[in-house]
């Protein structure tokens, strides 16, 4: 098995990165500190590092600095030439991939192991390719274990670097060499990503095939066992908007999350709070549904938790097709999961199919769509109108034998949006009444997929008044809560 060599550009594994930026890729044996390194030197635990051989699987990519150059660090899974196990097989088919585009390889070793049975092949493979490499024994953890990695140099690599990657040692020497050999620096940096995205989900509903699909290459691992991915996995890509504008989407794959009872193992339970952690990361989450098995109590948590945390929602109901063969039928299925979880009306619902494409070019203009809501201001004279036609609609409930008046509403806060209701009464709202309020305003402001975060604050002032004090102005665009009018003061009596 030879990696081709590409050298019309990149494509493949590689491709979603900003076109011509540095790639340097970790390869090596499982278990020989690739995703240590990677950590240490990306400046941040993205990988997951564990003593069980194996642990990282897909390609996991990070950003990191040295001398002044920028480059992307790849940390592959682990190279395991002539292996028997199917996954383990891609796993190493994806490193030799991302050689075959990579700029500069390292190839590590584990210098208490020794040489495997597979390092020769491995080299052999890597030199075939053309690419730059540096060898890094790794392990090196005290002063004085030179004379045991004198076998390696018979590997004929040169540079070779003594590492300990664990506590640093040899790091920054590493990086020297590596830099050294980077293709010279662009003028222009890359920049920040338009929308973050990230597909969350239970284990085993798809959401690392629709990834490859939507990447349009094969850049996390695919296998009927639930768990799979164990590492978030990042991938830059250019999409289309709803108006035909090319916009840079970071697209993540995260972890299946299970509930915490059926958690099994130290790295499942790290990798589950990795992807807690990827929610908070992104702007929009994507929740796959696995459409055979209808909305789950565990789903429903996921939606909650995103909600919870202020970020946009779409649904993807994953595998139509086979819903679709055991009869099931969309009306009935978004009836069902309005019925069961009434709070994800909000959200839009699509129906996909990883395994044909079925829907798939649906996903990230849904997502692009969530995120214009999800950042959106509004004038407040638009939102007072609203409010206006809310209270024709329905009379405002009676609280504590009192009716609730609503005297205006600004915003003041976005991503997400967050509206303050002027009233009377700040508290005790009655929850058809809030919900009836956040109807309307997501119909007439047009809002999909983002929450909409509704407070009440006391007031005895009118809008019209409010505007002649300087309380609220025509239009909150700035997010910050209105100011205090001042307090008059107190009249002083007459003397007699």
């Amino acid at each position: 098995m030879k990696p081709a060599v590409n050298n019309a550009g990149r494509a493949g594994a590689l491709a979603a990165l900003p076109e011509g930026a540095p790639v340097v890729v970790l390869v090596g044996r499982a278990n020989a500190g690739k995703s240590t390194l990677f950590n240490r030197i990306a400046r941040g635990r993205r990988a997951i590092v564990s003593s069980v051989a194996g642990t990282t699987r897909d390609l996991n990519v990070g950003q990191a600095e040295h001398r002044g150059r920028n480059f992307f660090l790849v940390d592959s899974g682990g190279l395991e030439l002539g292996g028997r196990e199917r996954l383990g097989e891609r796993v190493a088919e994806g490193a030799l991939r991302a050689v075959a585009l990579a700029d500069v390889v390292v190839f590590m070793l584990d210098g208490r192991a020794g040489l495997g049975p597979g390092d020769r092949e491995a080299i052999a493979l890597i030199r075939e390719t053309g690419r730059p490499m540096v060898a890094a024994i790794n392990k090196m953890d005290r002063a004085g274990m030179e004379a045991v990695a004198a076998e390696y140099h018979a590997l004929g690599v040169s540079p070779m670097v003594l590492v300990s990657a664990a506590h640093g040692r040899g790091v920054e020497e590493l990086l020297d060499e590596i830099v050294e050999r980077l293709p010279a620096a662009e003028a222009q940096p890359s920049s920040p990503p338009d929308l973050r995205l990230a597909l969350i989900g239970r284990p085993n509903v798809g959401k690392s095939s629709l990834l490859n699909r939507l990447a349009g290459f094969e850049r996390a691992i695919v296998d009927d066992s639930a768990g799979t991915t164990r590492d978030p996995v990042d991938v830059r890509l250019r999409a289309a908007d709803r108006d035909g504008l090319l916009r840079d989407v970071l697209l993540i794959d995260t972890a299946g999350i299970r509930r915490p009872t059926r958690v099994e193992g130290e790295l499942e339970h790290f990798s589950v709070g990795r992807a807690i952690e990827t929610i908070r990361r992104a702007e929009v989450l994507v929740l796959v549904i696995d459409s055979t098995e209808g909305v789950t109590d565990q789903d429903a948590r996921l939606a909650r938790l995103v909600e919870s945390e202020g970020r946009a929602l779409v649904l993807v109901c994953n595998k139509w097709d086979l819903a679709a063969k055991e009869g099931r039928r969309v009306a009935a299925f978004v009836r069902d999961a309005q019925e069961q979880v009434p709070f994800l009306a909000f959200a839009e619902m699509l129906f996909t199919s990883a395994l044909t494409g079925d829907g798939v070019d649906k996903i990230i203009p849904a997502a692009m769509k969530a995120v214009d809501s999800w950042r959106a201001t509004f004038q407040t004279a638009h939102l007072n109108r609203i409010l206006a036609e809310a209270t024709a609609a329905m009379d405002p409930p009676m609280i504590e034998r009192r009716r609730l008046k609503l005297m205006y509403v600004t915003q003041v806060g976005h991503s997400p949006p967050r509206l303050a209701f002027f009233a009377n009464v700040e508290r005790d709202i009655p929850v058809h009444y809030l919900r009836f309020l956040a109807t309307r305003f997501r119909a007439a402001l047009g809002l999909v997929g983002t929450p909409l975060l509704l407070s009440f604050r006391r007031t005895g002032r009118t809008w019209a008044e409010a505007r002649a004090t300087g309380v609220v102005r025509s239009k909150e665009s700035s997010g910050k809560a209105p100011r205090k009018a001042p307090r008059r003061a107190p009249a002083q009596k007459k003397r007699k």
